[in-house]
């Protein structure tokens, strides 16, 4: 829901600059339609709004790329060459102010270096509309229609380049990764989360995940307190990747696999909660986890956050995988601290159930 109202929010100033210069705004009028009745569960009508703003944005380019070049067509134009400066100047002594309200407009978007070419074939790029693909794929899904949800966001992802937020683009190979979930396709599931990561990132991740379970093999309660204070990463934008390709390899009991990614996801979402506080209250110092949780639930926003982004299912996550590797003394310490402290109610009550079921294996009836 977020990410609706922020892209919302980036359309509504885009379609203000569109009513300053009286371009036509017809697409984005449909697509905001769309949002609306897709947030109301009116799924035919967020379908109709959504093609329809893919039909009027291409309409839309395709008249301002020929309003543009049509008045770059005259004689007096051409001799201005490629500066836009230059270019606008001679179209203020013809009276050419549509024209001359296009490349503003589209000049506002980006750095074009003053070339009119650059902002010619930046025009041409903006014919498509991955925003409202993404759309309809979400639709599809929600209705069941996973092969047609596919194909939209694969054309929104091929289009990726025209998002008006760029890194929107991980959520369509997100929802891609997902789909290849609800269709069994767990190796093309694996292939998309790991595509988020990178394999430069993920080369990264390794080293670092070989060195976290140096310290967690260690198996001591003292190992708990170093994880936190040496281990720190940074790429949020994979924290979803690294959680659920932890989830799939401990359900296929790929143990060590799930070990590195778990703990990549726990010291990830740490670190963001970590450097978001720190930034907050200049005062912050931390000094252990269990005062560091004790902190979080003066942060709601930090606590929705964790929710909605799983950090707290991640932290049980890691402790269950830990278990599995044999770390038992790591795993039951950090499951003792979740069990009172976790931000969440609902995790603190599964780290529980994860400590009953840990001490009925090791002390059966």
């Amino acid at each position: 829901m977020k990410r609706i109202i922020f892209s919302s929010l980036i359309l509504f100033l885009g379609m203000s600059l569109f009513a300053q210069h009286g371009i036509n705004s017809k697409s984005l009028i449909s697509f905001r339609n769309a949002q609306n009745a897709f947030e109301n569960k009116e799924y035919g009508k967020a379908l109709n709004y959504a093609e329809e703003a893919i039909l009027y944005r291409k309409e839309q380019v395709t008249q301002d790329y020929k309003t543009i070049q049509t008045s770059l067509s005259s004689r007096e134009v051409k001799k201005a060459g490629d500066n836009i400066q230059s270019i606008i100047a001679v179209l203020t002594e013809r009276d050419e102010y549509d024209c001359i309200d296009l490349i503003n407009y589209y000049n506002s978007k980006k750095d074009f270096n003053d070339s009119i070419s650059k902002v010619l074939e930046y025009i041409k790029g903006q014919e498509q509309f991955p925003e409202a693909q993404k759309l309809i794929g979400d639709i599809y899904k929600l209705e069941g229609e996973y092969d047609f949800a596919e194909d939209y966001y694969l054309k929104a992802l091929e289009n990726a380049a025209s998002l008006d937020v760029p890194d929107e683009r991980y959520e369509i190979i997100y929802m891609l990764a997902d789909l290849s979930r609800l269709k069994h396709d767990y190796d093309l599931m694996e292939i998309r989360l790991l595509n988020i990561i990178g394999k430069e990132q993920n080369d990264r991740n390794m080293i670092l995940a070989r060195s976290i379970k140096s310290t967690v093999s260690k198996n001591t309660k003292d190992s708990i307190e170093k994880f936190f204070k040496m281990y720190r990463s940074n790429n949020y934008y994979a924290l979803r990747a690294y959680i659920e390709l932890a989830d799939y390899y401990m359900s296929i009991n790929m143990n060590e696999k799930a070990l590195n990614y778990s703990s990549i996801a726990v010291i990830t979402g740490f670190s963001k909660i970590y450097n978001i506080i720190e930034k907050r209250d200049i005062d912050f110092v931390y000094t252990d986890i269990v005062s560091f949780l004790d902190l979080v639930p003066s942060y709601p926003d930090i606590v929705k956050w964790g929710s909605e982004s799983d950090v707290w299912k991640s932290f049980n996550l890691f402790c269950e995988v830990c278990g599995k590797c044999g770390y038992d003394n790591f795993s039951s310490e950090l499951l003792k601290i979740l069990a009172f402290h976790s931000p969440q109610k609902f995790w603190q009550q599964d780290a529980v159930l994860k400590l009953d079921k840990m001490d009925g294996i090791k002390n059966p009836d």
